[in-house]
């Protein structure tokens, strides 16, 4: 009888315990018309976001709830319907665990002629020798920069954050998600909608996919490898340049995009990102031949359609930035964002 009884306890508790949450709010895919906003649970099958136009918010859009490979719940709702260029409020829900407020701006059409501003960070994967830098760099740096020289609006401030890459240490490694990259760069994230592309370090793990929901315009069965999204007149073309991704499909999928972009009057400009550098001024092992044919294709397009373009990258720890000789193309390696710099001389 005690055993019956200890075990009907232990199942009644659980029903009562409270949902935690262990990832807040973030969001990905933001159109126009639309967003989806993703959030981690440690439990609880509930994904209702309430939002609207003022912080009375007064809508509620429910969502799907997926299970990790953690054992956790993640959380992903769509909202659709929604104005161009406008800022919605929004908050989650799943049980007894509650968000507060944030908001979002939706994207302009590209013929509003909006002008906007963007952030790029790659490599920020935790350094040991200084944990805290990322965080540092979010909190201490670009949110104070945007506020001083701009407005404390960040919404209005800034329209997306492209990452090329290495967001943590090892994407095996599910603890460092949290605690590593959502956790320090979450008053960002929670407001400003973020575009990744895996680096080596996310040993193209489960996770990486699990927690962000991009675009699905790549090539069958790659997906979310490679992937193009539009904000404006802007064409951002997100890449792998990691084995076994860097292949001829992948190049000729990029060919396709980039002749497509060509003929399309309200794009104006492509931003690619990847991780690796073709040609790298302190980290010559790191060089990618994959990422020389990219840039090759790039700078064709440019040439050929007078619409110039950037390649995004990182993987060796020291920002840097040029031109192709002949071609409105420019190289900007946008590492690093956690720490462990490259200097000169060090390889």
């Amino acid at each position: 009888m005690r055993t019956l009884l200890l075990f009907g306890f232990i199942g009644f508790y659980s029903l009562l315990a409270a949902q935690t949450m262990q990832v807040l709010p973030y969001l990905q895919r933001a159109t126009p018309n639309g967003i989806f906003v993703l959030w981690e649970t440690d439990q609880g099958e509930e994904s209702t976001l309430e939002w609207g136009a003022t912080t009375d918010l007064g809508n509620t859009t429910t969502g799907n709830t997926t299970a990790t490979t953690a054992s956790t719940r993640m959380h992903e709702v769509q909202l659709t319907g929604l104005e161009r260029f406008t800022t919605y409020y929004y908050r989650v829900k799943t049980g007894s665990a509650v968000s507060e407020i944030f908001s979002f701006k939706t994207p302009p059409f590209a013929s509003d002629h909006e002008s906007f501003r963007l952030l790029a960070m790659s490599d920020m994967q935790r350094d040991g020798n200084q944990p805290d830098k990322y965080r540092e760099v979010i909190q201490d740096g670009v949110i104070p920069y945007l506020n001083d020289h701009f407005s404390e609006t960040l919404t209005e401030e800034l329209a997306l954050i492209m990452i090329p890459g290495d967001l943590v240490e090892n994407g095996n490694v599910y603890s460092q998600w949290k605690d590593h990259f959502f956790t320090p760069a979450q008053p960002l994230l929670s407001r400003i909608p973020v575009y990744p592309v895996p680096g080596n370090h996310e040993n193209n793990s489960n996770s990486f996919f699990q927690y962000f929901n991009l675009p699905d315009n790549g090539s069958a069965g790659s997906e979310e490898h490679w992937w193009y999204h539009d904000y404006g007149n802007l064409r951002i073309v997100g890449l792998d340049s990691n084995g076994p991704y860097t292949t001829q499909e992948q190049l000729d999928w990029l060919a396709d995009v980039l002749a497509t972009t060509c003929d399309n009057e309200e794009i104006d400009f492509v931003f690619a990102q990847l991780h690796h550098p073709h040609l790298s001024e302190l980290w010559l092992p790191g060089e990618s031949d994959f990422t020389g044919e990219v840039i090759q294709r790039l700078e064709d397009f440019t040439t050929s359609c007078g619409k110039p373009s950037i390649h995004f990258f990182g993987h060796t720890h020291g920002y840097s930035r040029g031109q192709s000789g002949d071609h409105k193309h420019l190289w900007v390696n946008v590492a690093t964002a956690g720490g462990a710099i490259d200097h000169w001389g060090d390889y």
